[in-house]
This record gives C-alpha cells, sequence and structure tokens, in this order.
C-alpha cells in the first residue's frame, strides 16, 4: 500500500493534544472534553496552543445495567465499539453519554489538521468508526478521555500508531505497554494545565488515552490507565 504508514504531524488544539471531540455526523452535539490531538499531513505545519476547551456538565458514572456489548476474538473485535472505553472509576464522573459516544470515519477526520487527506488514509486503513468518553475525578484534580479506533487489521492499527508525530511534546516510554508511546506536554506557565498523551493498540483498535491536569503531570499517572485499558481491549472485561 502507497500509504502503509501515515507520517503525521499533529497540531495541538487545546492544552497540547488529542482529538477535539466531535458527533455531528451521528447526530450528536459536539463535545470537547479535552483539547486533543489534530493530525496534519503537512511535514512543514508548526503546532500551535489555544485556551483549554470549557466542558459540559458531568453525568453520572455509567449504570451496570447499560446494554452495550461488544466482543473480542484474538485480534478482532466486534460489536458496539463503546463496549471497550475504559471504565469509568466509581469515584470519578462522566462527561455527556455515560455509555460514551461514536464517531464515524468523517467525525474523525474533521478533528485532523487535513481532512479530505485524512479520510482518505482512514478509509484506506479499513477504519470503521470509533468512539470516545471522557470523566473528571471527583476532586476535579484531572480529566481523562479515552478514545478507541477500529481498523480492518492489527497491522493497520499498528501502522496509525507508529506513524503519529507531534510537533510539541516530549516522548517517554510506558512500562509494561507493549508497543506503548507517551508523550508529555507540560505548562510553560505555573498554574496552567499539563497533558499527558498515552497511545497503543491492541488487535485491530487503537486506542488514545488522554490526562489533563493543573501543572507536570507524573508520566506514571499512564501506565494504569494504559494498563486497564489494554485489558480491557484483550478480555472483554
Amino acid at each position: 500500500m502507497a500509504l502503509a504508514v501515515a507520517c503525521w504531524l499533529v497540531i495541538a488544539a487545546g492544552t497540547a493534544t488529542g482529538v477535539v471531540l466531535v458527533g455531528d455526523g451521528g447526530g450528536t452535539t459536539q463535545a470537547a472534553a479535552a483539547a486533543l490531538p489534530s493530525a496534519s499531513a503537512s511535514p512543514s505545519a508548526v503546532a500551535t496552543t489555544s485556551a483549554p476547551a470549557v466542558l459540559p456538565t458531568p453525568t453520572a458514572a455509567p449504570s451496570p445495567s447499560s446494554t452495550v456489548k461488544g466482543s473480542v476474538n484474538g485480534s478482532t473485535h466486534s460489536g458496539d465499539l463503546r463496549f471497550f472505553l475504559l471504565p469509568v472509576p466509581s469515584d470519578a464522573e462522566a462527561y455527556g453519554n455515560a455509555d460514551g459516544d461514536t464517531m464515524s470515519v468523517a467525525d474523525i477526520a474533521k478533528t485532523l489538521g487535513n481532512p479530505t487527506t485524512s479520510k482518505k488514509i482512514l478509509n484506506e486503513y479499513g477504519c470503521s468508526g470509533g468512539a470516545y468518553r471522557s470523566y473528571r475525578s471527583n476532586d476535579g484534580t484531572v480529566t481523562v478521555n479515552t478514545q478507541l479506533m477500529h481498523f480492518d487489521s492489527s497491522g493497520h492499527a499498528g501502522d496509525w500508531v507508529s506513524g503519529l508525530t507531534f510537533g510539541k511534546g516530549k516522548e517517554f516510554s510506558v512500562s509494561g505497554i507493549t508497543n506503548g508511546r507517551g508523550i508529555a506536554f507540560d505548562p510553560t506557565t505555573d498554574g496552567d494545565n499539563g497533558q499527558l498523551l498515552g497511545i497503543s493498540h491492541v488487535g485491530d483498535v487503537e486506542y488514545e488515552i488522554t490526562i489533563v491536569g493543573t501543572g507536570k503531570l507524573d508520566h506514571a499517572l499512564l501506565t494504569p490507565l494504559m494498563k486497564l485499558e489494554e485489558q480491557r481491549l484483550s478480555t472483554g472485561h
């Protein structure tokens, strides 16, 4: 495939990185839980930053009676992709839909720097859409967003992960996560938000976990969340 590995330059669209949460393709209202990365196919693009997005009012954590279902068989995931989102802790509050929200390929492409080119590459990689959910810790110190993207194979999910590059941010390894990548976006001014982004994939699903909080964030915050997401995608529970 000519576009075997997409070489993306991620442009910060808020505190530093992540995918701006949108849902207009499915008729839902746009929501931005934490400014997440916007990718561009232009290697010469310059990273920019802006003020953090205003979050909607949190809702109660997902009910145990949720009917969202999914299953995993080896490296293949099926069912509702929202089933595999990082669970909301009992002491946290979800933003918006407690079960999470879905994203079409068009929704995802709109969050990237070059929507037309991005959509073309997503389609060539067999991306069928995504899902996201955000929550805030009960003490209000951090906001966590999880985004999943479903590809047609583990290989294409891996290509997407390895092809991501970042303009501003320091990359670091995440202990215990195979092919995991961590990127830290430290604040330049006291009192501003810092951000951590963890990216990897399990089988045909790529996942991104973003943590936003005041000040420079401890890289170790990503490890347990990425391990929990890997477990969810590997076993379905």
